[in-house]
């Protein structure tokens, strides 16, 4: 599910501590003793300064794990809520001692989340019953981190460093029953959600060897206290030649993942055999060996699938698999029961398209016109959904379709504004491809709001905030790409500055938020709005925006500007609007566009500005962006 940014940060929170506060335990009030005793650890703590500066740090760890025990057993005991501040500075300060005496001893942060110990057992047992496999449901796999890591058909699901802007958090912290996450299932407890949002918080790290390890994998070795597991004996790969008349990979391993894992995969493996990897195949289960290269009659596994076909043990409860496949894996075991694939412990579910790597597959292989097709079947469909009996008019461009029930004349002014904005696109960052979306991007123009709600509610199942006009939806391989407009008049207001500027800022956002792109929140609305804003002249609600980021920059230290997370939902448009129309106008559009493919790149904020604005930094660029505001505030008189 798709959540417009500009208000997801404020649903997450909102859901966060809506759940948290229904969720804490109810009982008397700490007391004053128990107030007094954290106080008493607190100038504890203070005393291990020395013990650092001598650099006595087994002493240092020792006494400071006493004090977090104790200051944990009488926050439990004493039910201090979670925003007490009492509570809350004598455990901060307590990590930071932490932290330093872990990094005099070189070990790891000591305060930070596991994902390993810690988050791989809750996604497992809550997650992955859905969300793995071989068709996962949204496509989005959380049986590893490399998974979570990519997200579904909807998007992201982790922003790290932010999650009052991951779509995690909102779908496990929801009110409402239908929406949250699991699916049909006990919402997860107060402990596990907060687990969550603070190893976001800290960055959402992967602390395991290997972020493809299943989570399930991960689960285990944190239930054995973190030890590592005793080393298998190695397994004999026969390794495939190039003569065998039977592939492993495309002609046994798809019945193997479609059919077998429910009951031998990476959750579950019944008489000790797993099918997760190749490796585990041929290491067999509690029996041993169920397959003996070049020997049907040794191999266990053929006795098993039924000898000629005839009465099939395996799969239990299942019809029997085709004559096509027993042949095959028939002649792959007389042939030395061979591998093709490249990593015999990687997953096998790696080694066989899902329906979403199919999909991909068919989307990437589609001409022009024929992903044209595609994008109006698709617009069709999407609004016999939401709106089965009212018809709908269109105007097509070489960029865009814009569709709705708006009349036909409003439907042409908007695509003019389209195609105007989509050569601002083309000259600030340089875009060459064409169209910029794939088969066009579709704009959908509801005339009234309460189409605009009813299209949110049908296709994202979400409601829609007062202050939310306009969103876009572009996934991976360019199955969607849309903008959704309600079509709210020519005169602004204190929520919105026209239709024609919601059209403008919506397809330069539907641009930057494209899967892959990776950009920082403020960069994205700024840019959306300051382009947006190019030309328009006299809007109540453009003016409004700098005094309002005035406001929201008190305080704020310059360095700081550009972190992701650091403004909230009412304030990162007003600051990104600003920001980026200061860099726009000392750069120019032609630098702005070379820093944002940086980011695009990989390249983290610092080093894009270094790059494109030396000898600026961070710290030199938020300087002069703030004098910048105070200057022009002095001019205004204000």
């Amino acid at each position: 599910m798709i959540i417009p940014r500009r208000f997801l940060t404020c649903r997450i929170l909102s859901g966060v501590v809506t759940f948290l506060l229904l969720t804490s335990p109810a009982g008397a009030a700490p007391t004053p003793e128990q107030r007094k005793e954290l106080g008493e650890i607190s100038r504890e703590v203070g005393s291990i300064s020395t013990l650092i500066r001598k650099k006595e740090w087994e002493e240092a760890e020792t006494k400071l794990g006493e004090l977090l025990a104790k200051a944990n057993k009488i926050i439990e005991e004493g039910e201090f809520p979670d925003d007490d501040r009492t509570a809350a500075s004598v455990l901060r300060a307590i990590n930071i001692k932490r932290q330093a005496v872990a990094k005099g001893l070189g070990k790891p942060d000591p305060t930070l989340i596991s994902f390993s110990k810690e988050i791989a057992p809750i996604l497992n047992a809550k997650c992955c019953s859905c969300h793995s496999g071989d068709s996962p449901r949204g496509r989005l796999d959380i049986s590893s981190y490399a998974g979570m890591s990519r997200g579904g058909q909807n998007g992201p699901l982790l922003v790290p460093k932010s999650p009052q802007r991951s779509a995690l958090m909102l779908r496990i912290t929801t009110q409402n029953a239908q929406l949250r996450m699991p699916k049909n299932g006990n919402a997860l407890d107060r402990d596990e959600v907060k687990k969550l949002y603070m190893w976001i918080e800290q960055g959402a790290l992967f602390d395991g060897d290997d972020p493809a390890t299943l989570v399930a994998d991960l689960g285990k070795a944190a239930a054995d206290d973190g030890k590592k597991p005793t080393p298998l004996p190695p397994v004999d790969i026969p390794k495939a030649t190039g003569n065998e008349t039977v592939s492993f990979v495309k002609d046994i391993a798809p019945t193997f993942v479609n059919i077998c894992t429910g009951c031998h995969g990476p959750n579950r493996q019944n008489s000790g055999f797993s099918l997760a990897t190749f490796e585990a195949l041929m290491r067999g289960g509690d029996s041993g060996r169920v397959i003996i290269p070049g020997n049907l009659d040794g191999s266990r596994l053929w006795q098993l699938v039924g000898v000629d076909g005839v009465t099939p043990r395996m799969p239990q409860g299942q019809a029997r698999i085709t004559r096509k496949f027993h042949a095959d894996l028939r002649k792959w075991i007389e042939e030395g029961a061979k591998f093709d694939g490249n990593d015999a412990k990687a997953p096998l579910r790696s080694l066989v398209p899902t329906e979403a790597d199919l999909a991909m597959e068919k989307l990437t292989s589609l001409t022009e016109e024929q992903f044209r097709e595609h994008r109006m079947q698709r617009t069709e469909e999407q609004w016999k959904r939401v709106s089965p009996r009212s018809r709908a008019s269109y105007v097509v461009s070489d960029e865009f379709l814009v569709y709705g029930d708006a009349s036909k004349e409003r439907l042409t002014e908007v695509s003019q504004w389209a195609d105007a904005q989509a050569s601002r696109l083309r000259e600030t960052f340089g875009i060459n491809q064409k169209p910029i979306w794939k088969g066009r991007l579709t704009i959908f123009v509801m005339r009234d709001r309460y189409g605009y709600t009813e299209f949110n509610q049908v296709i994202h199942q979400r409601s829609t905030a007062r202050e939310v006009h306009s969103h876009s939806q572009v996934t991976a391989g360019f199955e969607d790409a849309f903008a959704a407009v309600e079509d709210v008049g020519d005169e602004p207001t204190d929520t919105h500055g026209g239709l024609q500027l919601n059209v403008r800022d919506v397809i330069t956002e539907a641009w930057l938020r494209q899967p892959g792109n990776n950009l920082p929140e403020w960069l994205i609305r700024g840019a959306s709005l300051t382009l947006a804003a190019q030309g328009v002249q006299d809007n109540s609600f453009v003016t409004s925006l700098t005094p309002r980021a005035i406001g929201a920059l008190e305080g704020v230290a310059p360095g700081e500007i550009f972190d992701n997370g650091r403004f909230g939902p009412s304030e990162i448009g007003p600051v990104g609007y600003t920001l980026v129309s200061f860099m726009l106008k000392n750069g120019g559009a032609q630098k702005f566009g070379r820093f944002v493919a940086q980011l695009r790149g990989g390249s983290a904020v610092a080093a894009a500005v270094r790059t494109v604005y030396p000898p600026a930094d961070l710290n030199a660029l938020g300087t002069a962006y703030l004098q910048s505001l105070a200057d022009g505030s002095k001019g205004r008189g204000k």
